[in-house]
């Protein structure tokens, strides 16, 4: 489970910003909507809101830059650029970015970081906390500016083949990647955490096709039909077949004609292609069944329903961190209550599986569905993203819908429309 994330001078982001999953000790929905621990209470959801531009997304994208630096940086080659944008509306150019995790990956809490520009990697740690939460220091790895080396120090509780290790790690790549490269077993939990674990996703990628293969669905069928019979979507059954493709099917296939012709080319180079159909199964008035095909018949809402739906089954069952930019988009704001409902529903989620996710929708921003810690914002200040949770405010528990004093503007993180329409009517308009 994701503990705490933090950023420094990342895109619109310039001082340290803090998302953090740890609870606040308020009990409203402790059991449902937390871990359960007493000790260390971790919420199974987060939301962020804000104005276009203030800086939500980058969150996201902040947590992305890291998973993928982590998977990827033992692969790149000496010279290759660090996927890394910085804050570029201050004063400090030369300032390196950072990131720092805190989760717990097998029943175990480790504290993760790195500090970067584009070029090298200029620290990097690890700590594990053992049974007394004592933090332990596995390894840490400094640039010397000065003689232009890496110093390394390493705990007694990290095994293996250090040295190795150290020197086989280029300046730009990561020392836990390098390791895990290297078959370092003793850090793979740290990297099966960004691997496998953190799945971060854009709604707007999963409109153009449907992440859920033929074998998942037959193996989670009836859960799947639930969900669609739940959402209300008029769906009674899902059909789902493999065909080859041939000469004949492609040119009945509704795709651009320039991506018919690379596939008609690699047919008669005899290659084998396959393409999964996906009909869904509707009753008429008369009380017959008449299939839709998915992708032309469906609506755009009803085909990214059914695309989340692999996805959140997936994290539910693995206890995966699901972390989306614009949930909302394509979906009605009953559906997305929904969706976020199953995070918070414990017969569902045994895993302590967690979502964190962006949207405009305030018709969700409300104290039935969140705890006030689940709750966060983002605004611009100075030119650059600030990050805050609800429980910063006074907001009496009893106060249901928020939705009219976010608004109203009572928790920031909304664009001045009133001053645009103000200085609009003052020049004439």
């Amino acid at each position: 489970m994701l503990i705490e994330f933090r950023v420094e001078n990342f895109l619109s982001i310039q001082d340290e910003q803090v998302l953090s999953m740890m609870a606040s000790k308020d009990n409203t929905f402790f059991d449902s909507h937390t871990n359960g621990d007493k000790k260390l209470a971790l919420l199974k959801s987060s939301v962020i809101y804000g104005a276009n531009a203030a800086g939500k997304s980058n969150i996201i994208k902040a947590l992305q830059a890291m998973k993928t630096i982590v998977i990827s940086s033992a692969k790149k080659q000496r010279g290759d650029e660090l996927p890394i944008t910085p804050f570029l509306l201050g004063d400090e150019y030369d300032k390196p970015t950072k990131f720092e995790i805190i989760f717990i990956q097998d029943n175990k809490k480790y504290q993760y970081g790195f500090i970067l520009n584009s070029e090298n990697i200029l620290e990097e740690w690890l700590l594990a906390f053992g049974e007394s939460n004592r933090a332990q220091k596995w390894f840490e790895r400094i640039y010397n500016e000065k003689e232009k080396k890496y110093n390394y120090s390493f705990g007694a509780k990290f095994l293996g083949s250090k040295q190795l290790w150290a020197e086989s790690t280029r300046d730009n790549a990561l020392f836990l990647s390098t390791a895990i490269q290297l078959n370092n077993e003793q850090l793979k939990p740290v990297f099966d955490f960004f691997d496998l674990k953190l799945q971060v996703a854009k709604s707007q990628n999963w409109d153009s096709g449907i992440n859920i293969t033929i074998s998942e669905y037959e193996k989670d069928k009836e859960l799947v039909n639930n969900f669609l019979k739940i959402a209300d979507l008029d769906i009674e059954d899902i059909k789902i077949e493999k065909k080859e493709l041939d000469k004949t099917s492609l040119m009945q296939e509704n795709i651009p004609q320039e991506i018919k012709q690379i596939i008609q080319a690699d047919l008669e180079k005899g290659a084998r292609l396959t393409k999964t159909d996906i009909q869904t199964m509707h009753t008429n008035q008369q009380g017959k069944q008449i299939l839709f095909d998915m992708f032309t018949l469906e609506s755009q809402g009803t085909q990214k329903f059914f695309n989340l739906v692999g996805i959140w089954i997936n994290s539910l069952k693995n206890g995966n961190i699901l972390i989306i930019d614009e949930l909302n988009t394509h979906l009605h704001p009953l559906m997305t209550k929904f969706l976020v409902n199953l995070f918070h529903n414990e017969d569902l989620n045994k895993s302590n599986a967690q979502l964190i996710f962006t949207t405009h929708d305030t018709s969700i921003l409300n104290q039935d569905i969140f705890r006030r810690d689940q709750i966060w914002f983002c605004e611009k200040q100075n030119k650059a993203t600030k990050l805050y949770p609800l429980s910063d405010f006074k907001v009496r528990k009893d106060k249901t819908n928020l939705e009219n004093d976010y608004l109203l503007g009572r928790f920031g993180a909304l664009p001045y429309f009133k001053e645009i329409l103000s200085s609009w009517s003052d020049n004439g308009n």
